[in-house]
């Protein structure tokens, strides 16, 4: 794990560097501190230092109830049936 000091967007440095998957730690403010490589990445820790240090991170969109129930399938109309709305 290699310890970070700036925003970083998981994602997007997962696809900045190969997109075989990162692991991270988080601190009490929801900040990632450390980033490593998934277990089947085969990419170096130079190769991800590398992609840290190139890395700008773009903000992360909040979600919006209609994109979290789209995620399982569901609407608002679906959610307000069920309700009895």
């Amino acid at each position: 794990m290699l310890k970070v000091n700036k925003k970083i967007n998981l994602s997007q440095l997962d696809d900045e560097l190969n997109s075989m998957g990162l692991i991270c730690s988080y601190d009490e403010n929801n900040e990632i501190t450390e980033i490593g490589l998934a277990e089947n990445n085969p990419a170096t820790e130079a190769e991800l230092q590398d992609a840290i240090d190139a890395h700008i991170a773009k903000p992360i969109p909040e979600r919006t109830i209609e994109d979290k129930l789209a995620s399982v399938g569901l609407t608002i109309d679906d959610l307000k049936d069920a309700l009895g709305l």
